[in-house]
Order: C-alpha cells, then structure tokens, then sequence
C-alpha cells in the first residue's frame, strides 16, 4: 500500500489509487476540488511514505472535521473520531498520531503556536494555521471588550424601558448592559424578546451625549434576518408613544439593518471586504441579531473591523443550529462571558390564550432538553396522527410519512398552503409594470398580499437530497411542477414559472441581493418588454430584477433546509426528516426547525426519529471557549 500511495502522491491525485475505504470517506465528507489538492500537495513537501502517507492521512482528516464545523482535529479522547476512521482507512490504524507529528522531518509544515506553518499541533489538536489564527485574535479581542467599562453619562428616561410594554428583569439589565459596556450578549429562545429590546436599547442609546443614530449599525447575517430585525424594530417604535426629542430620529429616518457583508462592506471585484483594522467601520455601536448563524471567521473579521472605543452587542439562541461553517463562536462566547452575558427566559409566547404557541416552545423546549417522555406523555405533548385528513397545522402534530402519505402530504400542502391565497392564481400570472423602480398602486396590493401568503408557511428538511421526497431537491421539483400546470401557460421543462417562490444561494453585491434573501418568480413589463423577473422585498417596496441573469443564483423555495431557515418565522411548517438515523439529525436542528413556528409545525418522521434527535446534540469541536476561560481567569467548557 505504502508503494502505491507514493507513486500517487509523487503524480497526481487520482481517487481511484486510494483505498477503497478512504476514497469512501472522502465522498461522504464531501472532500473534493479544493480540499483534496491542498492536502495532496502539501504531503508532497515531505520525502518517503513513512513521513508523506500519514501527513495525507492527517492533512485530510483535518479538511473533514472542518468541513463538518469543528475548527480542529481531535487526535486523541475521541474513539471512532474522524482522526481515527481516516487512519484506519489508510492501514495505519496503529499509528501514534501526536508522537508522528512531534516526530522530525514536519518541521517545516507543523508548527506549534504562534509559528508560521500550514499545520499547528497544540497536544492532543491539530489546527489549520488558519482557524488557529482566527480563534487566537478572537481572544484577544474578546478580552479586550469584555474588560472594557463604559461611562454611561445620561441615564435613559424611564419610558424607554416601560413604553410600549414594560420590560422585565432580565431585559432592563440587558439595556443597561449594553449601555455600560463594551460586548454585551444577549441569549434566549424563541418567544422570550431578544429582538424586540433591540428598540429599547436604540432609544436608550439615543440619550448618551455624542451618540447619533448614524453611529449605530444594525446587522444579520441574513437578508431575511436583517428585515425582521427591522421590521421588529418598527413594530415596537410604532406602539409607542410620542418619542421625546433625542429619540426622533428613530422616526424620522428608520434604521435599516443591513447584512454583515454588508456591513463589512465586501469588494466582489478584490476579493476582500474593505473593513478591518487597517480601516475599521465608522460606527460607534454594532448591533448584530441571529449571531449564532455567524461562522468563528466571520465573527473574527467583525471583532478586527470594530474602531477604537465601539462597542458590540449580538443577540441570539446559544441553543440553536452553530454556523454552517466552522466553529460556534456566539455558544462559546456565552460559555465563557457570563459576566458580559444575559440570558432571556420569560416566554411571551407560552400563554394561556395561546394553545398553539405554549404546545410548540413546550415541545422544542424538552427536544432541547432531551425530556423524551415528555414529548409524549406531558402536559404539552407531541399529537400523533394516524391519518393525514387529521392534521390541522395547529400545535405540534407528527404523521408517519410511509405508504404514500409523503406524496399525499405534499400535494395538500400545495393545495391548501402554496395555492391558498384567494385568488391565487390571477395574482401570481398576472403581468406587473416596474418603471423608474415604482410599481402602480394596484400592482404593489397584489405583490404585498403575495408576499405575505408566501411568509405564511414553509416546509423544511434536515437534508438537500434525500429519496421519496424526503429532502429539500425533491420536494421542490414536486411543487415546481404543480405550478408548471397552473401557471405555467403551456412551459415545459422551464426552469421557473409565475408565482414561485426563489431563494438567493449566493451573494450579489451589484444588484443588493444576498445569500438568504427570498423572493418570487413574476411576469414582470418594464421598459416596454414584457420578462420573468425575480422579485424581492427592498425597504417598504418590491425590487424587481430580470430572472434571466439570476438563473444560477437563485432556487426555489417551497422546502428549504432547516440551515437556511434560520433568521425566519412562519406561521405553519412541515418539518420533514430522513427514513434513518442521519447524522444531520441533531437536537440542535430539531430545536431549530421546531421553532421556526408561531402557529402549526407538522413532523413528517417516523416516531423514533424524534428521540434520536433529542438524544444527539451538535459537538463542534473548538478551542476558542477553552482559551477565553484561560484568558479571563475563569475556566470554560467545550462546545
């Protein structure tokens, strides 16, 4: 084996030369282009197999457990970890993988803290120097934030924290929090009013000597994020009474929450985001919500960008799905900063007039905690229904997908749900104008009842491609044809038709749209040229874009993974989940997914599904909790 694997590595990366076992891995893990080339080249820099074939084996290991969202490789404590399926798939399955790398001749490609080198080894984990870099600045800056006190000069005035609605303990201290210091954080779950203080801390804000509401930059991750960010500040604003003279610019010129990139102001043409700390943002205050979504990177780019004196506070859900990339920074920042954290737990949703509401937060709050018996025998049980004419989309309901029911869930679903609306069919074929970026009275009533309908519900998957229906790919091509026949005039095989609903899957900084934002298919007559437009929701109004461009950019929308469902809240979803026992299905995404619901959530799972998921909580493997609590002085757990 060890001849082969030299002449593969001395050649080419060739996938077949490998070991059956390896190779299998690498198309589980996703491990391909990129990632296979670089760890392919960088065995290459080491003379002799006994150096070059486990440097692949560990190099590519690595490229897995970050693929998968840790930020290092374990390589001890973790039985049938990745570290140990990748070696034994190499036959090296007896290989002292911390004594290799300490061994010599990597001396120049695995260094320790702190030293230049594509690989650090800091016993028993294996960084990328990259991720290394990343969690190592974090700290540092975190520190500095968290430590830093601020004067607060002008106490707000009492209404700021009793008008519209009296704040409680733990809100009022969330404000003054982020009036006194420089990083505040703010958890909780869904329900508990972590965006609606954002108002509060605005106006109190207002009332500091020398802070303008230009100072302050509101942020998501999301697009969709962002404009309920807005949207909630709006809400409370509106509910309030007459704003006293400092707060009327919160009237006069709403803020408009951006996404983080931007905020960060991303230069598509350099490939790098204009601030950082050879330019850092001109606000005084960054205000980012659904800061769990945002990757230990992203967040390291942010923290670099601050200016001197700004402070940070980021709200979110410690308990929901980590980033999509490496890392859990917002969970390990809450591990660590108790101090500089405050966690929501009154539940205004959880209410007596509430049936619906109490029954979802109870059972996503026992998947959270792992409470199964409670799932079915507690005063706000799961409701099992053995026939799909009893599902009502109301509370928390779970149907057996089996013998057919899927297929006939989902044709309901389109009927009753996508194709609801009355009126349905004339508002999503009909041609709209767009001149000069205004669309006549007439047309902006039927695009906002549109997009309302279409805010109203949402399936979600754990998976993109799944069989029978069971994942995101699937369901879409469904519903997609169903429209093909009712709007579709006679098209096929046409990517897109009236009235669909589209997701951006990447970010497009010429046109203002970004990865997250969701928006519908329409025929849309501009400039004399009657086109399929794709439009999206843009302040108070509708953008409409030609579809033609956007073709590789956008997707439908009917089902979406549970990932890209975080920043969202519909009233109804259906929550569809694999046949086994996948790893993607985490308490975490059950938690999440549960909780995108203010109304009805229909689990399409086998029963035993849902207490495996309950059972396994997201373990991402990073360092940065551990390295705050050195720094501060006050321990730390792991994520």
């Amino acid at each position: 084996m060890a001849e082969a694997l030299e002449s593969l590595l001395a050649l080419h990366p060739d996938r077949a030369q490998l070991p059956p076992r390896a190779a299998e891995l690498l198309e589980r893990w996703n491990l391909e282009g990129p990632e296979w080339v670089m760890a392919w080249h960088l065995s290459g820099l080491v003379p002799g197999p006994e150096l070059r074939t486990p440097l692949f084996a560990l190099s590519l290991a690595l490229l897995a457990a970050q693929a998968q969202g840790h930020t290092r490789l374990a390589l001890a404590g973790d039985p049938g970890g990745i570290a140990e399926q990748v070696l034994q798939a190499f036959g090296l399955q007896g290989l002292d993988a911390q004594a290799f790398l300490d061994g010599p001749g990597l001396e120049g490609l695995v260094g320790r803290e702190g030293d230049a080198r594509p690989l650090v080894f800091e016993r028993p984990w294996l960084y990328s120097q990259r991720l290394l870099a990343a969690e190592t600045a974090l700290d540092a800056r975190i520190v500095a934030l968290a430590g830093t006190a601020l004067a607060v000069t002008e106490a707000p005035p009492e209404a700021v924290f009793a008008d519209p609605e009296p704040l409680n303990a733990q809100q009022c201290r969330a404000v003054r929090m982020a009036l006194g210091g420089a990083l505040t954080l703010v958890t909780g779950g869904p329900g508990t009013g972590k965006t609606s203080i954002v108002a509060a801390i605005l106006r109190a804000l207002l009332h500091q000597p020398g802070l303008r509401l230009e100072d302050i930059a509101l942020a998501a991750p999301t697009g969709k994020a962002a404009q309920r960010m807005g949207q909630a500040i709006q809400r409370n604003l509106g509910r309030a009474q007459a704003l006293p003279e400092a707060e009327q610019p919160l009237v006069r010129t709403p803020p408009k929450p951006g996404t983080l990139h931007m905020l960060l102001s991303w230069h598509p043409a350099q490939e790098r985001f204009r601030h950082g700390p050879g330019d850092p943002l001109p606000a005084k205050v960054v205000i980012v919500d659904e800061a769990s979504m945002v990757s230990q990177a992203h967040m390291a780019r942010l923290l670099g960008a601050l200016g001197e004196g700004a402070r940070l506070i980021l709200l979110g859900d410690a308990r929901q799905l980590p980033s999509v990339e490496e890392g859990c920074v917002f969970r390990d920042m809450v591990a660590a900063l108790a101090a500089n954290t405050v966690e929501l737990t009154v539940n205004y949703r959880m209410r007596p007039e509430d049936p619906n509401g109490m029954n979802i937060l109870s059972v996503a709050n026992n998947v959270r905690d792992n409470q199964v018996q409670a799932l079915w025998e507690g005063q706000e049980p799961i409701h099992s229904r053995a026939t799909l004419a009893e599902v009502r989309h109301a509370q928390v309901e779970l149907l057996d997908p089996g013998e057919g029911r899927l297929e006939a869930f989902a044709s309901r679903w389109f009927e009753q749900q996508v194709t609801g609306l009355p009126g349905f069919k004339a508002k999503a074929g009909r041609t709209y104008h767009y001149e000069g970026g205004q669309w006549p009275e007439g047309d902006l009533a039927d695009l906002g009842a549109l997009f309302k309908h279409f805010d109203g519900f949402r399936i979600l998957c754990a998976l993109r491609e799944a069989g029978g229906l069971r994942g995101v790919q699937d369901l879409n091509r469904f519903c997609h044809r169903r429209m093909l026949d009712l709007t579709g005039e006679g098209l096929k095989g046409a990517l897109f038709c009236a009235g669909e609903p589209i997701l951006m899957t990447t970010n497009d900084y010429r046109r203002g749209i970004f990865n997250g934002d969701q928006g519908l298919v329409l025929k849309v007559e501009t400039d004399g040229q009657l086109r399929q437009a794709a439009v999206f929701p843009r302040g108070d109004g509708f953008a409409a874009f030609l579809l033609e461009p956007l073709k590789t950019l956008v997707e439908h929308a009917y089902a979406m993974t549970v990932h890209k469902s975080q920043g969202s809240e519909y009233d109804r979803i259906a929550i569809v989940l694999p046949r086994t026992d996948h790893k993607a299905l985490t308490q975490e995404l059950l938690y999440t997914g549960i909780t995108r619901a203010r109304t009805g959530v229909a689990l399409l799972a086998e029963r035993e599904r849902i207490p495996f998921a309950a059972g396994h909580p997201t373990v991402r493997e990073s360092g940065l909790a551990e390295r705050l609590g050195r720094s501060l002085g006050t321990g730390g757990p792991l994520c």
